[in-house]
């Protein structure tokens, strides 16, 4: 029997027994955000299942389908007609946003980020590729980087990386060169895009190359290093690193530094239950998500190592560290925080 369904079975028993407290999950069950949902629920329900060994009491768990962002406030109500204790969720941020407008009078986890606002009974939990960008400027600058030129695709991701690297990369000291915008053609994917940049007399002086559009990175950096005898290190988001893939197939990725999940980058150090497919870190999002939702409410300061990073928890705030690591034969190696070095 897969963990999956021995969960399943175990919340059955659960239901027909007598609870202390009650913890209501909110996530959509259908619509575009159903299997992102989906993830986070397996992660969720594997820290419930931990907890539950370990304590052998935990709350019951009653989900609500929170496909519509519309009906929030009434589920809201209706889980604290039925006695909940705890609300995981919304994972939707225009749900969060309306909670952060009106927070409920029990202790809420949501499952997103709309501001850094502490409230007294709504933390607010995400995995923001903008909380990568801080900890990998600091490695930059520990290995001696001063001007980045960005490089990406004109579309929406992009551009949001782009500007919050930009903007934070200014704001700690940095200086750039003009970004450069990629262009892919059926015939010969980026190579002629890639050409015409290393090329250009804008790269002078330029000491890295900040990728604003990871899920190309395989694409993109075999080309530079085969084009350029000696390319510049390139930078990127976490998500230019698939952990799905072998170390084989990410050869390509080899010299390419990111900040990202230590659940992904040091794998030995977790026990990961063998029905995980497709997106880990959704998973490990999900698992951290119970264990934060154990612990919010005694307001006490809080800070430790997770799967998602390191934690803080702080006057209702939660802050999460990211992990930086440099590819090497395929594999993400951690650096060292103080000196960029792999350990």
């Amino acid at each position: 029997m897969s963990w999956i369904r021995f969960l399943s079975s175990s919340l059955l028993c659960l239901a027909s027994s007598v609870m202390a407290s009650e913890t209501s999950i909110l996530l959509p069950s259908t619509g575009t955000t159903a299997k992102t949902a989906e993830f986070v629920r397996n992660g969720l329900l594997s820290g419930y299942y931990q907890s539950l060994a370990q304590n052998n009491h935990s709350p019951f768990l009653r989900f609500y389908d929170t496909t519509s962002s519309s009906a929030i406030e009434t589920i809201i109500q209706q889980s604290q007609n039925n006695g909940s204790q705890l609300i995981i969720g919304p994972l939707l941020k225009e749900q969060v946003a309306q909670l952060v407008k009106n927070p409920p009078n029990i202790p809420v986890l949501a499952l997103n980020r709309v501001n850094n606002e502490g409230l007294s009974t709504l933390w607010q939990f995400a995995l923001a590729p903008e909380e990568e960008i801080v900890p990998l400027i600091k490695v930059m600058q520990q290995n001696g980087i001063k001007k980045v030129r960005v490089i990406g695709l004109n579309d929406a991701n992009s551009e949001r990386l782009r500007q919050a690297f930009e903007q934070t990369w200014t704001g700690m000291g940095g200086s750039l060169a003009s970004n450069y915008t990629l262009t892919q053609t059926a015939t010969d994917g980026f190579t002629q895009s890639i050409k015409k940049l290393i090329a250009e007399p804008n790269n002078k002086d330029v000491q890295a190359f900040y990728l604003a559009s990871p899920q190309f990175a395989l694409y993109i950096m075999p080309l530079l290093n085969f084009y350029q005898r000696n390319p510049p290190p390139v930078y990127s988001n976490s998500l230019a690193y698939d952990s799905q893939k072998t170390s084989l197939e990410r050869q390509d990725l080899n010299g390419l530094s990111f900040c990202g999940l230590p659940w992904v980058i040091e794998t030995t150090k977790w026990s990961k239950p063998d029905d995980i497919i497709n997106d880990d870190r959704l998973f490990a999002f999900g698992a951290d998500a119970w264990l934060l939702s154990q612990h919010i409410n005694s307001r006490k300061k809080m800070q430790f190592n997770a799967r998602t990073g390191f934690i803080s928890v702080e006057e209702g705030l939660i802050r999460r560290q990211p992990l930086c690591a440099k590819v090497s034969n395929g594999n993400a190696q951690a650096l060292n925080p103080t000196t960029g070095t792999t350990r």
